[in-house]
């Protein structure tokens, strides 16, 4: 048993303590940690808090049953921040109290996906099974994705979904790199993953607690909501804590960040110094991508009457997705709406390559389905995309760049013009395309470094042929033209 009373054991104690996690924290990482729970500052700290959280003054002895935190890459969001938390909760929290007899209090560690979760939880791991203190208060071996108490608490890391945490008691919660859950998990993910946990909390009363950590993403989402809503505000229920990678960890060094800053500005504000996005580069507003999902389409069989199009992204290298998408026009009310039918993708397993001329088989069946003649797709793909469609009766037509693709299916969004299929992958890549401008003044509109965007590429595609198709065309095999 951890040598020092939950009364006396304040979570600065347990988070230095040699015997117990032996951390280190930078000024602002204790800072934080202590405006969490009402813990004497001081003047230094009081200076730091009202930096970071825009308030003016600081109430001591009062705990936040929230705490959203806004902070840069490297910032030890997990390692001296989350994890401290969750362990700290889950032995000195009392929590366990408030169980019934059987039940176990869950405390989740939610991320855009387990991998990430894991992280956090391989700091909660090493911190429990190294200190001589707190060893003997794990029940059992650890498992890969959770390990239990033996009070009763188990925590555990999940995905994103907003399946995961239904029906569980949950006394703490971590969300962890919130901005990003829509990219992953779908739209509205993080608001109603965050209701599921409060869900959960219910039972807890006062002393339950909710933590929403990340690096910012758009002005958009549950962060940049709790942003609005308590930073700078004297909010009893939420902490809002902004700061950037360099007041966070002041060990990072000032020479490598300022090298970021010079090879990426924009992005640096975003990643190191904690600053959301302006609307503009993000290039399509979360809510657009919502308004345009039709939840629980998953697609449309041809119709008689319908003149279908088709856009495909041709690839089989790397993690990139051989991608096809079909789209209609529409006007039957009198206004014209472009609706996505079908959204297919074949990626290589970790064995095997994409069988191409398969791939390209099974877009050639589904375009007979439904009597479309043609493809657009890009005109740099190499010589044996085309020849490969045109040898069974396809036509290839060559589509303009990608900005400028881009650029002309952002209107649709903006006018509630587009109908989308509801497809997670599609979403995540449509949320993470970035405006970002060049030299003369020119927008590019482009994929985050690492990222992919086969999907939305290939929706763009067979969107903006079935516009031009209903704008100008009675040529059923006119290309598309920009």
């Amino acid at each position: 048993m951890p040598r020092k009373k939950s009364k006396t054991l304040d979570i600065i104690s347990f988070c230095t303590d040699p015997q117990l996690l032996g951390l280190s924290l930078s000024p602002a990482q204790e800072t934080l940690l202590r405006s969490v729970y009402g813990l004497p500052l001081t003047p230094k700290q009081l200076d730091i808090f009202k930096a970071c959280t825009g308030r003016q003054t600081y109430r001591a002895g009062h705990s936040f049953p929230e705490i959203t935190v806004v902070a840069g890459a490297r910032s030890g969001k997990d390692s001296r921040i989350a994890a401290p938390i969750a362990i700290y909760e889950a032995l000195f929290g009392g929590h366990a109290e408030r169980l019934a007899r059987g039940e176990i209090g869950m405390i989740p560690l939610i991320a855009q996906d387990k991998t990430a979760a894991n992280v956090a939880l391989s700091y909660i791991k090493g911190y429990l099974l190294e200190s001589p203190n707190l060893r003997s208060m794990v029940a059992g071996d650890p498992l890969s994705t959770e390990l239990s108490l033996v009070n009763g608490i188990r925590i555990s890391c999940f995905p994103c979904s907003q399946r995961s945490l239904r029906s569980w008691s949950i006394p703490v919660g971590i969300m962890d790199e919130v901005a990003h859950y829509g990219a992953e998990g779908g739209a509205n993910s993080d608001v109603e993953i965050q209701s599921s946990i409060r869900r959960g909390q219910v039972g807890f009363g006062k002393r339950s607690r909710l933590v929403k950590i990340s690096t910012p993403w758009a002005r958009d989402g549950l962060l940049y909501s709790d942003f609005e809503r308590a930073f700078g505000k004297d909010d009893p229920d939420i902490l809002c804590f902004r700061a950037s990678t360099s007041l966070m960890n002041p060990s990072i060094d000032a020479d490598r960040l300022e090298q970021e800053r010079r090879l990426d500005p924009s992005r640096y504000l975003r990643e190191y110094d904690a600053q959301f996005l302006d609307d503009t580069t993000a290039f399509l507003p979360l809510a657009w991508i919502v308004a345009a999902t039709i939840t629980g389409r998953f697609e449309l069989p041809p119709q008689p009457g319908r003149v279908y199009c088709a856009g495909v992204d041709a690839t089989g290298a790397g993690g990139d997705t051989f991608s096809f998408s079909i789209s209609h026009p529409e006007n039957d009310t009198g206004q014209l709406v472009i609706v996505q039918d079908a959204l297919r993708g074949w990626t290589k397993s970790r064995t095997q390559l994409v069988d191409l001329e398969g791939v390209v088989q099974e877009i050639v069946d589904l375009c007979i389905r439904y009597a479309i003649p043609e493809v657009i797709g890009d005109k740099y793909a190499r010589g044996w995309v085309r020849q490969a469609f045109e040898r069974r009766g396809i036509r290839y037509v060559d589509a303009p760049d990608k900005s400028t693709l881009y650029a002309s299916v952002e209107p649709m969004f903006a006018q509630g013009m587009l109908q989308i299929l509801d497809h997670p992958v599609l979403h995540r890549q449509l949320q993470t395309l970035e405006r970002r401008n060049r030299a003369g003044g020119k927008a590019q509109i482009e994929k985050p470094r690492g990222s992919h965007d086969d999907y939305a590429n290939a929706l763009a595609l067979s969107s903006c042929a079935a516009f031009d198709l209903a704008g100008c065309h009675t040529d059923r095999h006119a290309p598309l033209v920009r």
